[in-house]
């Protein structure tokens, strides 16, 4: 799977997200086991993949909730989520 900009994705329903306090969480894929460990901002993000927004209106809408972020921080998150789809967390399921 190709992420870009354009990219509408959304997090895989079978997944747990679990939030242990303001800076991290962890997701959990009951099926193999593994764990990621997420800061504030990945969380974030995941929370915005609803399949039905694109990732440029999600990364559009950051400075809503984050001052002075970096110029690298759109190819970041792109790194993050192209990550992610390779684990199977995000890609285009169905909004729950």
């Amino acid at each position: 799977m190709t992420i870009d900009k354009q990219s509408r994705l959304a997090v895989n329903p079978n997944l747990v997200l679990r939030i242990e306090d303001d800076d991290c969480g962890l997701l959990f894929d009951p099926d193999s086991g593994q764990v990621q460990i997420l800061n504030e901002t990945a969380i974030h993000i995941l929370q915005q993949l609803d399949g039905q927004r694109t990732l440029q209106e999600i990364l559009d809408h950051l400075p809503e909730t984050y001052s002075d972020i970096p110029a690298e921080a759109h190819q970041q998150v792109l790194t993050l989520l192209d990550h992610l789809a390779r684990l199977k967390a995000v890609g285009s399921w169905e909004p729950a």
